[in-house]
């Protein structure tokens, strides 16, 4: 899974316009995210074809990066998370980015990307999805 970051100015109607951009070339949404930091957007995208998302992106001149997600699932219960954050904190490992997808039937689905993933999929390789 591979989620897609942009910045983009902040003004009326801008998700519209990328929702709209991705649904012209058949690119479905599956995940948003996003927050308003000054003058600029920043959204998080998780699509169904992230490579034709990124071309079409830059194509049109958006400043946009890709990231690999690593899968993972925990119990859902206070300490799980801290579990694995502190596991990837002492093989000195940085989060660029976490976001909870889901949670049930007791675990929490859990999206994360770090600056050495090969080394997190291994540390984590007990709750891997």
């Amino acid at each position: 899974m591979k989620s897609i970051k942009l910045i983009v100015e902040d003004r009326p109607g801008v998700m519209a316009d990328i929702a709209d951009l991705l649904a012209q070339k058949q690119i479905n949404i599956q995940k948003i995210e996003g927050e308003t930091v000054d003058s600029s957007a920043v959204l998080e995208l998780v699509v169904d074809r992230p490579d034709d998302a990124m071309r079409l992106l830059h194509q049109l001149g958006l400043h946009a990066v890709s990231d690999d997600l690593i899968t993972i699932r925990i119990a859902d219960q206070p300490g799980a998370l801290a579990r694995v954050t502190r596991e990837l904190k002492d093989a000195k490992l940085s989060l660029r980015g976490i976001s909870t997808l889901q949670r049930q039937d007791g675990f929490c689905f859990v999206a994360l990307s770090t600056d050495n993933d090969a080394v997190a999929r291994k540390l984590l390789q007990d709750v891997l999805i």
